[in-house]
């Protein structure tokens, strides 16, 4: 069995994932070093351990600075992934993001599964056939960090082949059926490894603001509010990347819509505004 039919076996029997992936695993829940089962992880709470994301496409600038994770380990046991969104528009400023908790040993049975199916190696070739390049489709970023080394995988497109393989290869199938399996990471590590989803309570946020004409917005219409000089950020300097206190803002981004612009030295701006996540460059 070869790790694409057995990656793909695991996706077509989640039961059998926790079986296959405990066999030989003899990682210890507390051990702080998390080094069980031989894959040595970073404890840090700012480090990523595990990600997948998606980067680029065809969106605005705004929706590209505030992509999130679908699924994001941090070193302390900490996962992040997307919360209920609604389609109301406007809908809310803040992204939804659930924060939640995985094991010492949840995180030893990822990283064995990036094992398996061949991740923690050389990065294969994943372009697409006689170069081709789907310009307005995302980037599939995987990142794994074990035993000092940090291994990205990048994919073009990745999951939107043509129907008949004609856009695939061995190394984007290999890919694409890990990114399906670790998407129900309780299903790919077992119940009794993850838990705790709550909505994220952030310390800080990051955010871009771009200089708007409120009058080009009609139905709706949006809502100009004072930016608070107390939060010590000039919006006139935060085009490329500003942070903020949460304690200085949450009241005021967990009001706002998207419709809600903010005014600074009569100029108004939009901001794209996210929670600070582990692993996220510091403004």
């Amino acid at each position: 069995m070869n790790r694409r039919t057995f990656l793909t076996t695991l996706i077509g029997t989640p039961a059998l994932v926790a079986l296959v992936v405990a066999c030989g695993d003899d990682s210890k829940t507390g051990n702080d070093s998390q080094s069980g089962g031989g894959y040595e992880v970073a404890t840090d709470a700012k480090a990523v351990v595990f990600r997948i994301g998606y980067e680029g496409g065809f969106t605005t600038p705004g929706s590209q600075f505030i992509h999130m994770p679908t699924v994001l380990i941090a070193g302390d046991g900490r996962t992040f992934a997307p919360g209920v969104t609604t389609l109301q528009f406007p809908g809310a400023l803040l992204p939804a993001i659930n924060e939640g908790n995985i094991t010492a040993a949840g995180i030893q049975k990822v990283i064995k599964l990036a094992d398996l199916a061949g991740l923690l190696g050389d990065i294969p070739d994943y372009s697409l056939p006689e170069g081709v390049m789907i310009a307005d489709a995302p980037d599939t970023v995987v990142t794994i960090t074990t035993n000092g080394v940090t291994y990205e995988h990048r994919a073009n497109a990745l999951g939107i082949d043509s129907p008949d393989g004609g856009n695939s290869t061995p190394a984007r199938d290999n890919l694409q059926e890990f990114v399906q399996l670790l998407a129900n990471l309780p299903a790919a590590v077992g119940v009794e490894n993850v838990g705790g989803d709550k909505p994220l309570v952030a310390e800080s946020y990051r955010f871009q603001a771009m200089t708007v004409d409120p009058a080009q917005w009609t139905e709706p219409s949006p809502t100009v509010v004072a930016w608070p000089a107390k939060t010590g950020v000039v919006l006139a300097d935060s085009a490329a990347c500003a942070s903020v206190a949460a304690a200085k803002v949450d009241a005021l981004f967990a009001e706002a819509t998207q419709l809600t612009f903010f005014e600074e030295n009569d100029l108004v701006y939009q901001l794209s505004v996210i929670a600070t996540l582990p692993g996220e460059p510091a403004c």
